[in-house]
């Protein structure tokens, strides 16, 4: 089912389109390539937790199309995308019990909450690690996040029994305080690892850093 997806041409060029319709109210992209990390992401957290191949399938699925609502605009766009999702995947002839996964999983990916599984987690915590120069369609001057942020040049990710790794790879000039500009960068992954029986785990080339001044709550950060 993931290959028909990807293999669709008019889903393909909606996302391709997504980036040129926000580009003036946005800064962030929500089109081919964010979807296509989005992917990498939650293809590393699910195999990493030993999810099934099936509940993997569904996670690639919710992340490619996570954000296909945004083509009429961020406002809502999860909203959008969710009720697009839920048709269109009856039309392929996906199962009800399938697409009730994939569709809550995007409908909630922007807030993440309400969760109902593994692969809604995972979606939401791909989603938000996903800000670095790549991601940006446009820099703000004046924008203390965005004049760090295009020092993020990739983020590594991995898992292991205890931990999810979130490694940003910098160009060495990245401030990691203005993070705290940007908090659910921070805050939603910690609360997705807990989701998933993990602890988050943040660096910066490699090495561990504190970020107890960008979380609401300190104990959310610790287990």
């Amino acid at each position: 089912m993931l290959d028909k997806i990807i293999n669709d041409k008019e889903i393909e060029t909606i996302i391709n389109n997504i980036n040129n319709v926000i580009i003036v109210n946005n800064c962030g992209c929500h089109g081919m390539g964010h979807a296509k990390r989005v992917m990498n992401y939650v293809e590393i957290l699910l195999k990493g937790i030993g999810a099934s191949s099936h509940e993997i399938e569904l996670g690639l699925i919710a992340a490619y199309l996570h954000d296909i609502g945004a083509i009429m605009g961020k406002f809502e766009h999860a909203k959008r995308s969710a009720d697009f999702v839920l048709s269109y995947l009856k039309k392929i002839g996906m199962s009800d019990e399938d697409i009730h996964i994939i569709e809550h999983a995007i409908r909630n990916h922007s807030g993440g909450t309400n969760l109902e599984s593994v692969v809604g987690a995972s979606l939401t915590f791909a989603d938000k690690i996903d800000m670095q120069k790549n991601r940006m369609l446009r820099f703000i001057d004046d924008n203390y996040f965005h004049n760090n942020v295009k020092h993020i040049l990739d983020i590594n990710l991995s898992v292991n029994k205890e931990n999810i790794i979130v490694d940003f790879i910098t160009d060495g000039m990245f401030d990691y305080n203005s993070l705290s500009n940007y908090s659910k960068m921070i805050t939603k992954p910690i609360e997705m690892a807990k989701y998933l029986n993990l602890l988050c785990i943040f660096q910066i080339d490699g090495k561990e850093i504190d970020l107890y001044d960008c979380v609401i709550n300190e104990n959310n950060y610790r287990r």
